[in-house]
């Protein structure tokens, strides 16, 4: 049909006899069309239903998908436009001043370091989403090394500056700092100063505050002294989520089953446990109670039932739990297994024991 007509095997049916009554044409439909039946004996018109049933779902789920590529194209063109306002030069500029000042606090310019050097300087999104490319597009300033056995990138510049004195091994055990910046640091602390921020957010407020006795210091090297003060020198220690003074009212732990009223008084009732030998017995003695071991999330609660004593880490200048167990003489007298989530603490082979703790053993009787 060359017009929209219905096709010929569709016409209008014949005019009925005299009497006989007309179906109407929305009632009529096509021989067979109603019957016909697809495999498995289900009508072919309940077959399109359904599958009109799922066609908004699908254009809804387009739709989606629409939107998403249509909001990656605009941050797309934003980030782009953002380059192109930064400009060729004030880009390089960003990037080499930005590099230049961790060489500067003697800091090595991992990934990581780079980035929030960059935030620091409030530098655009576009170069926050993909600096590590856009330091390599220009090889002619920098150098873009990934390290061994980390996805995180390290960049350098192409060439040393003459100042420049070397990388602080942040991590490294060895104390090459006087006593007297020690003396005045833990003179500082005992203000009562608290910082956020981990041990970087540490560093940079004491620089920030240009303390006499830090002046002659690079940032690299204060980071350096705080992982000193927090892994060697015990001075300082993570409290929620905040790296503060160690002192023995951090220590101080109230029961679990303290009320808000009662908790001090309970608090008083319990002995708190600060030499090695006794927290050895202590653990013995929990341990012939709890054969199958002692979880280390319930360590403390298991030794305030059984032994009316309160465990606090920090008392062994330790600032997790789990590092109790991992020196010595812990690490020869008792074992840390982890199953599944749950790590536990058993006793050790008695013969592996230092001689004293196996006195104690003896004395306590095994566990099993």
């Amino acid at each position: 049909p060359g017009c929209g007509g219905a096709p010929e095997d569709e016409a209008a049916p014949s005019r009925p006899a005299d009497g006989e009554p007309v179906q109407p044409p929305s009632l009529a439909p096509a021989a067979g069309r109603e019957t016909a039946e697809a495999p498995g004996g289900v009508p072919a018109a309940g077959r399109r239903s359904r599958s009109r049933s799922r066609s908004p779902r699908g254009r809804g789920g387009g739709r989606g998908r629409d939107n998403a590529a249509e909001e990656r194209a605009r941050q797309a063109e934003e980030h782009a436009e953002q380059l192109r306002r930064l400009g060729h030069d004030g880009l390089r500029d960003l990037l080499s001043e930005t590099l230049e000042s961790l060489y500067q606090d003697r800091i090595k310019p991992m990934g990581n370091y780079v980035k929030g050097r960059l935030k620091e300087r409030t530098s655009p999104e576009a170069v926050m989403k993909s600096y590590v490319d856009l330091y390599g597009k220009h090889e002619d300033l920098f150098r873009v090394e990934q390290s061994s056995g980390s996805e995180e990138a390290a960049i350098f510049l192409r060439q040393d500056p003459a100042w420049f004195k070397g990388w602080v091994d942040i991590d490294s055990a060895d104390d090459p700092y006087d006593e007297d910046m020690w003396e005045a640091l833990e003179k500082f602390l005992d203000e009562g100063h608290t910082f956020a921020g981990g041990r970087y957010g540490m560093a940079r407020d004491l620089a920030q505050r240009k303390l006499p006795f830090l002046s002659a210091f690079t940032l690299g090297e204060v980071c350096h002294i705080v992982q000193l003060s927090i892994q060697k020198r015990k001075i300082i220690v993570y409290h929620k989520k905040m790296l503060k003074r160690m002192k023995p009212d951090l220590c101080q732990v109230a029961p679990a089953n303290a009320g808000a009223n009662g908790g001090a008084a309970n608090n008083a009732d319990l002995r708190e446990v600060t030499e090695v030998p006794d927290l050895c017995r202590v653990l013995f003695k929990t341990l012939r109670v709890h054969r199958e071991g002692l979880r280390l999330d319930r360590l403390r609660q298991q030794i305030r039932d059984e032994c009316a004593c309160r465990l606090n880490e920090m008392a062994f200048q330790c600032t997790k739990l789990i590092d109790l167990f991992r020196q010595e003489p812990l690490k020869s007298t008792f074992t840390l297994e982890k199953d599944g989530n749950v790590f536990y603490v058993r006793a050790g082979s008695a013969k592996l024991m230092p001689d004293d703790i196996r006195r104690i053993y003896d004395e306590v009787g095994p566990s099993d």
